[in-house]
């Protein structure tokens, strides 16, 4: 039997009107998860102001990509989201959210329950995810001001502590686990892929008018031979008769 912490916490639908404030902060994040083709869900741990502000300068510095339309050029650019305590549950017990969000990993135990922050991307670039993760698995792993100093002669090894956990993506409206994440990031920009895909589907259309042209060439020297033969044996008529 499962523990209750891992339990799912059960989503009743809101009844009663939030105030003023959270109804706007309410909007604000439905909006961000709405718009953003990339969100990462992490769980952050006990950092620092300056910690916070350090990581938001380390993303803010990643290169964006090229933009391959006006809309992409004015996109916003990537987002360091703490949410507060109990958003997440509300956003999944309205119906701000689109259908087509995908919610079997946010709707776990694992994103309900605890601090939760979100990092979201204004459109899909591996290479700029792949950087994202790097900064973030270094500060994850940096080690926190308030734990005590290890002490290097102690025999047990020390347990690393993630404290800023990647649990999940959504990224193009479809639901990532961490490994699966990183491998997203692993691949090449969006206009190499749609290179490539075009080249597999071209392949066989390039091979098909290669042998058609092939046997046109072949035919049309077989009618050359034919037709010099003809000619040859007409030469060789007129000739005798002469």
């Amino acid at each position: 039997m499962a523990s209750p912490a891992h339990q799912i916490p059960k989503l009743v639908a809101r009844t009663r009107a939030l105030p003023a404030r959270k109804t706007l902060l309410f909007d604000q994040t439905s909006l961000l998860l709405r718009s953003s083709p990339v969100v990462l869900f992490l769980r952050p741990g006990d950092f620092s102001a300056q910690e916070w502000r350090s990581l938001r300068a380390a993303i803010a510095k990643v290169p964006p990509p090229t933009p391959s339309s006006a809309l992409d050029a004015v996109a916003p650019a990537l987002k360091l989201t703490v949410l507060r305590p109990g958003l997440l549950p509300a956003l999944l017990r309205s119906t701000s959210l689109p259908p087509s969000l995908p919610t079997c990993h946010i709707s776990t135990a694992s994103h309900l329950s605890g601090p939760l922050a979100v990092l979201t991307a204004p459109s899909l670039h591996p290479p700029t995810l792949s950087a994202i993760l790097q900064i973030l698995t270094t500060y994850s792993l940096s080690p926190s001001p308030n734990a005590p100093p290890v002490d290097p002669k102690a025999k047990k090894a020390v347990e690393v502590v993630e404290r800023l956990k990647l649990l999940s993506s959504v990224v193009e409206e479809r639901a990532f686990g961490p490994s699966e994440t990183k491998v997203v990031g692993t691949l090449p920009p969006l206009d190499v892929l749609r290179s490539q895909i075009v080249g597999l589907l071209s392949s066989p259309a390039s091979r098909i008018v290669g042998v058609v042209g092939e046997r046109a060439r072949t035919v049309s020297r077989a009618l050359e031979g034919f037709k010099l033969g003809l000619e040859e044996t007409a030469g060789g008529e007129a000739k005798m008769e002469a």
